[in-house]
Order: structure tokens, then C-alpha cells, then sequence
């Protein structure tokens, strides 16, 4: 009696050839190489390291680290990056409260801090955004009435 023929996905020779029980297919170890060094950025900036540091410890552009995390940050489902989202800006908040004191004091350097906190919060938020484009409605507006329009 045979048994069927199981056509192994590459995840399962990916698998077998990092085990060493056979030699890899054609292709397979780049595409390990490549998740594996992906799954490695998004470790990294999860710890809070810099896309920049990433990138030169990664060897690679950091246009490729930026591409990889907005690729790995969009197949994250909503409720996990809402989670990721929360937690950064609890690093944030955390920063600031640490900061803020000596800001108030007069501190030149943890004043500077604290507004660099404050733009990646608003960053995060996409605040920055949302006044960009009030703005844009206000022009809008002033220019209809300036020409009669309104």
C-alpha cells in the first residue's frame, strides 16, 4: 500500500534544511535569511532601538527597515497595533514625567526633550495631521470669501 504524496510548503523545507535534514531548495535560505532578519527589526524596534541603529546593525538601507515594519506593522491585526500604539505612548508618557520636572526648572536640555517627546507623541497620533488639514479648510474658506465665493 503507498502513501500519498505530501508536497512539503516551503516553511516546512525552510524547517528541515535549518534542522539539517536536507538540503535546502533553490531560494529557500534567502527568504529565511530575509524573514528572519524582518522579524529581527520589528524585535529591535519594539525594544525602542532606532530605525537608524536597525538598519546599520542590520546592514541595509533604512528605507528597507522603514518598508519592513510598515509591512509587518499592516499584517498586525487592528487590536494588536492598538496595543503596540498604547504601549509606545506609555514609554512616552514615562519619558516626560521624567523630563517635565526639569523642564519646568528651567533645564535647557530637558525642555528639548520634552518637546521631542511631544512632537513623536503627536507623531503617533497623527495629530499633526488633523491641524494640517484644518488649516487647509480654513485657507479653503478665507479664499472663497476673499473672491466672492462664499
Amino acid at each position: 500500500m503507498s502513501t500519498p504524496q505530501h508536497d512539503p510548503t516551503t516553511a516546512e523545507l525552510a524547517a528541515e534544511y535549518l534542522l539539517g535534514d536536507r538540503p535546502a531548495p533553490k531560494g529557500v535560505p534567502a527568504r529565511v535569511a530575509r524573514a528572519t532578519r524582518k522579524a529581527k527589526a520589528l524585535q529591535m524596534r519594539r525594544a525602542g532601538i532606532s530605525v537608524e541603529a536597525i538598519a546599520a546593525h542590520l546592514k541595509v538601507h533604512p528605507r528597507t527597515v522603514y518598508t519592513w515594519l510598515r509591512d509587518a506593522l499592516a499584517a498586525i491585526p487592528r487590536e494588536e497595533a492598538n496595543e503596540l500604539r498604547l504601549l509606545e505612548l506609555d514609554r512616552l508618557d514615562a519619558i516626560f514625567r521624567g523630563l517635565f520636572p526639569d523642564a519646568v526648572a528651567g533645564d535647557v536640555r530637558a525642555a528639548e526633550g520634552c518637546l521631542k517627546v511631544m512632537e513623536r507623541r503627536a507623531r503617533l497620533l497623527n495629530l499633526d495631521a488633523a491641524h494640517t488639514a484644518g488649516l487647509e479648510q480654513v485657507g479653503s474658506l478665507l479664499d472663497r470669501l476673499v473672491n466672492g465665493e462664499g
